[in-house]
Order: C-alpha cells, then sequence, then structure tokens
C-alpha cells in the first residue's frame, strides 16, 4: 500500500476558498489577486448553470479562470476538477498557485479529496482550506444550513468577516464558536475581506508539521468534536500500521474527520508524511531519515483518545504472521 512512495517536488499550491452564499468569498480572491503574491490561477464553481462569480473576478486574463457550473464539485464535478487542474498547469506560463472558490452550498470534503489524489499531487499540493463567514448573520446561517458546519470542521483558516458589522460580545462569540469547530484553524478578523496573503495563502497546513500547541494539548469541543496527538517512540510494523488504518481511520469516515502527521517504518528509512481527509489518504516519503518516532494528529466527533493511543503502539509489535 505504501510501497509506491516517493518524494514530489515543484508542486503547484492549492487553496481551496469555502464559505456560504454572501459571506464574501469572491471579495477576498479579488483582495488576493489584487495583492499579486504569485501568477494566479482561479477556478471558480457556480452551483447553476449560469455563471456569475467568474465574471467578478478581477485583474486576471479570461484564460487564468476556469469556471465551473456544470454541478457543485462536491456532487458530480471532480472530473470537470481535475480537467481544470490540467488546462491551468498546461498553459505556456503555468500558475505558481491556485484558488479555488466553491459554491456557497459545497461540502470541501470531496474537493480535498480530489486534491489528495496520488495523480494529482504528481502536479498541484493542497495547501488548505480557508473558509469565510459572514460575523453578523454566523449563527442563523449554521442553525438552518448544516453544510456551513463542514465547511468550518476542515478549515485551516477562518475568515470572519463582515466584522465591522457585529459588535466585540458577538464577535467573540463567533470565534469561540468556529474554534470549537475547528480546533486547528488559524481565525483572523476583518471586514470587506481584507486579508493579507501571508495569512491564508503557502501556509502548508497539509504538511503536516506539528506545532508545541497541538502536541500538548488535547482539547474537547462542542457536538463531540476533538482533536488529539497520538505519539509513538518506536518503528511501526508495515502491517499492523495497514491493520491500524483500517479500521481506525478508513472504516469511521462519519467520525475521524482528518489525520495529519509523521511516521517511522522500520522497513523505510525516510520519514514518512501521512494525510487523510475521511476515508482518503496519502503517504509520501520524505527526504529526512526518521528518529524513530511516529505522530499523527487526529481530528473527529466521539472519539476515545485512550482506545487510540493503545492502538497505536500497537503497531509497532512483532510482524503479524499467518
Amino acid at each position: 500500500m505504501l510501497k509506491d512512495m516517493r518524494v514530489i517536488r515543484n508542486r503547484i499550491p492549492v487553496t481551496v476558498i469555502g464559505g456560504f452564499l454572501g459571506a464574501g468569498k469572491t471579495t477576498l480572491v479579488n483582495h488576493l489577486i489584487r495583492q499579486n503574491p504569485y501568477k494566479l490561477g482561479v477556478i471558480v464553481n457556480e452551483f447553476g448553470s449560469l455563471g456569475v462569480d467568474g465574471a467578478l473576478i478581477e485583474n486576471l486574463p479570461d484564460e487564468d479562470i476556469t469556471e465551473l457550473t456544470a454541478g457543485c464539485l462536491c456532487c458530480s464535478g471532480r472530473n470537470d476538477l481535475i480537467e481544470a487542474l490540467v488546462k491551468l498547469v498546461a498553459r505556456p506560463q503555468r500558475p505558481e498557485y491556485v484558488l479555488i472558490e466553491l459554491s456557497g452550498l459545497a461540502d470541501p470534503v470531496p474537493v480535498m479529496q480530489t486534491l489528495l489524489d496520488p495523480q494529482v499531487r504528481a502536479l498541484f499540493e493542497l495547501d488548505g482550506l480557508v473558509t469565510v463567514l459572514d460575523a453578523r448573520n454566523f449563527y442563523t446561517t449554521l442553525e438552518q444550513n448544516p453544510e456551513m458546519a463542514l465547511q468550518l470542521a476542515y478549515a485551516s483558516s477562518i475568515v470572519i468577516n463582515k466584522s465591522d458589522l457585529a459588535d466585540q460580545e458577538l464577535l467573540d462569540l463567533v470565534q469561540d464558536t468556529s474554534s470549537k469547530l475547528a480546533p486547528l484553524a488559524k481565525v483572523i478578523r476583518t471586514h470587506h475581506s481584507e486579508v493579507a496573503s501571508d495569512q491564508v495563502l503557502n501556509q502548508k497546513h497539509f504538511s503536516a508539521d506539528l506545532t508545541e500547541d497541538v502536541l500538548e494539548t488535547t482539547h474537547q469541543h462542542t457536538a463531540g468534536v476533538r482533536s488529539f496527538v497520538l505519539k509513538h517512540d518506536e518503528p511501526l510494523d508495515m502491517i499492523r500500521w495497514h491493520y491500524f488504518l483500517q479500521k481506525f481511520i478508513l472504516e469511521r469516515p462519519g467520525h475521524v474527520l482528518r489525520v495529519k502527521g509523521y511516521l517511522a517504518f522500520k522497513d523505510i528509512p525516510e520519514e514518512v508524511l501521512f494525510q487523510a481527509v475521511r476515508d482518503i489518504f496519502s503517504a509520501e516519503a520524505l527526504t529526512d531519515p526518521h528518529d524513530n518516532t511516529s505522530q499523527l494528529v487526529v481530528i473527529g466527533r466521539d472519539l476515545d483518545r485512550e482506545m487510540y493511543q493503545a492502538a497505536f503502539r500497537e503497531c509497532s509489535g512483532d510482524p503479524i504472521t499467518a
């Protein structure tokens, strides 16, 4: 399962921008374009057959904008997304960075899973998911539209927009709730979607970097959502790891939302970068040798940390034989 891992360099980073209708996603895209940090390619997904948002993208040549109107990317647009990415990379002047603006109703997970596909990762690298919120209408939208909770649960950065239209108490409540739903996300308050590009682009959220606050803290969140870190100081047996992967990650897509980290295997000298979004995963051998230590951040609902840690420790036992 992991035997074909290899280091892939010079991939084009991709940031997915989600958020409910009217939150300010297109305004954010335009603000990032005006800052001109990279040569950008933009893919805009409209829910209906009549495209509007693509025409609102400013200051980019038409050939650098692809508008997908055949359907929501989270439902039927996987092939359309791959085709749009291939067209961008095939241009004589390929983009240095790609932005994907989702429709306001989109579940971001299928798009993220497409970007984690090994064939897509040969050319592109998922950098993060930015979720834009309308501060004043946050709680009404969250109550009436469950899609918004998914857009938050996987966010690497949360932009609390229209902060000029909400008082301080409401802004604090919105930030607290969104942070509980997205425990590893950076939170940015702004208005008119005015966010510096270096706050949301090239964040390497899917590099599996583990910061000290994440490593040392086990969080308990609303609606059963929690994050915790699994750590083991002995190299893992490949077969035992495959069992853990299947039973504790892939077979629990409704509970295990996100996993990222570094693995050390007995038979692979290099450190292995592991990523999973629900039941889709990727694994790549890096250039540096491992130090026998494995660490995984797990984000999910109603998970028993102690059970996961015990099962993870079992991955370093003797090889399983028939």
